[in-house]
């Protein structure tokens, strides 16, 4: 199965996310550069508040006859999505075992320790830990792969289980701790047990029992594949939905009403700003820092994918008014929940606010994305769907 990196496609938040851009928007009424339309008083306008009729900047064309081709093999799941798949279960939730027929510790072990470390006889803070598991040879977590300062793991040859061993370490002149840099400390290991890692082939019926709650292994990898199906048959439909978009923008034209482009991404860079420039820090060093962009590329960027975007939403809010498609409070409420948890957010309020001046210009632009991603839904039913097999196609009847 071809892995896929799902976003929030098809009118479903198409706003949200600017390609290279960060991940969050938030209209403001202070923005530096908005256009400044229709005020009396000069203040910013914001882009809910421009008022056009969308059939005067859509031309509709055969939108409801579309035909989309996807490649079957992106999602069929094979015997190495599931054995890769368990390998990163294992990898994420028990990934060593004690290894009791080892008791003396070797260069090439994996130990598990509790630790802690002292400067002047006293503990100091974040020198100490429990349970750790160390890669001896690679002096460093033997989980997450970090580094330990040279020498730390040295003191544990030769140790056995059991045993509490003290080991003296010199923290490099460089470190980022003033206090210890340079500093030569004493750590106090108990060595707890020396262990093994677990792969594919070791685990039992007891170890899925206990990790990941199936009675038997035929069941995890059961399991494994069920999640993977399920995640295939999602992706297919977000693909579906993704391929329906592009086809009927290709079959509709449409201009942007005066203002709403420019209105829009400085509503977005006013969010972006102020949620990542923080603690003095301006735009262009944070973008220069964590994107390696300039304000001017950001910019460009941010406006070509909102073009396109709001182009989608004038074209498919034609289409809603078309197909007089009516709100639905129960799938609404719905809609809402499934953005709220699959995008981190606190709660609905959260999102309401982020999508808008406050919560309830939030929740009304909200309800219209809804609307139009319900009219992306009803074009996605009715299209002809086929799947490549090679030289091949399969035609499906019912696309989702």
């Amino acid at each position: 199965m071809k892995r896929k990196t799902t976003a929030l496609l098809t009118i479903c938040m198409i706003t949200a996310l600017a390609a290279g851009c960060g991940n969050s928007k938030k209209n403001s009424t202070d923005a530096t550069e908005s256009v400044e339309a229709g005020t009396e008083s000069g203040s910013v306008t914001a882009s809910a508040d421009i008022a056009y009729n969308v059939d005067d900047y859509v031309k509709l064309g055969d939108y409801m006859d579309v035909a989309v081709t996807l490649n079957e093999a992106d999602y069929q799941v094979t015997d190495d999505d599931v054995n890769n798949y368990a390998d990163q279960m294992i990898a994420y939730s028990k990934p060593f075992l004690p290894d009791d027929s080892h008791t003396v510790v070797e260069a090439d072990d994996f130990v598990d320790v509790d630790y802690v470390g002292k400067k002047d006889g006293e503990a100091f803070a974040g020198g100490s830990a429990e349970g750790q598991v160390i890669d001896v040879a690679g002096n460093c977590d033997a989980t997450s792969g970090n580094g330990y300062i040279e020498g730390f793991s040295e003191g544990l040859i030769g140790a056995s289980v059991g045993d509490t061993v003290d080991h003296e370490v010199t923290f490099p002149d460089d470190y980022s701790n003033e206090d210890l840099k340079g500093q030569t400390v004493t750590f106090t290991f108990t060595i707890n047990a020396i262990d093994r890692k677990v792969t594919r082939d070791m685990i039992d019926d007891s170890y899925v029992k206990d990790n990941f709650d199936s009675d038997s292994v035929d069941d995890f990898y059961s399991d494994i594949r069920t999640v993977l199906n399920q995640q295939a048959e999602s992706g297919k439909e977000t693909d579906i939905r993704s391929k329906v978009v592009d086809a009927v923008m290709d079959k509709c034209s449409v201009e942007l009403p005066d203002g709403l482009l420019d209105t829009r991404l400085e509503e977005y860079i006013d969010g972006f700003t102020k949620q990542n420039c923080t603690n003095g820090i301006t735009l262009a060093d944070y973008l220069q820092q964590n994107y390696n962009t300039t304000e001017d590329d950001f910019r460009k960027q941010c406006r070509t994918y909102m073009e396109d975007n709001l182009k989608q939403e004038l074209v498919f809010e034609a289409i809603v008014n078309k197909e007089n498609i009516q709100f639905d409070e129960d799938k609404f409420n719905d809609y809402i929940s499934m953005i709220v948890k699959n995008g981190g957010f606190d709660s609905e309020d959260t999102l309401y606010e982020t999508y808008g001046t406050d919560k309830e210009a939030g929740k009304a632009y909200l309800q219209k994305i809804y609307l139009q991603s319900e009219a992306c839904s009803k074009i996605a039913d009715q299209a002809d769907v086929t799947y490549e097999t090679g030289t091949e196609t399969v035609a499906d009847t019912e696309a989702s």
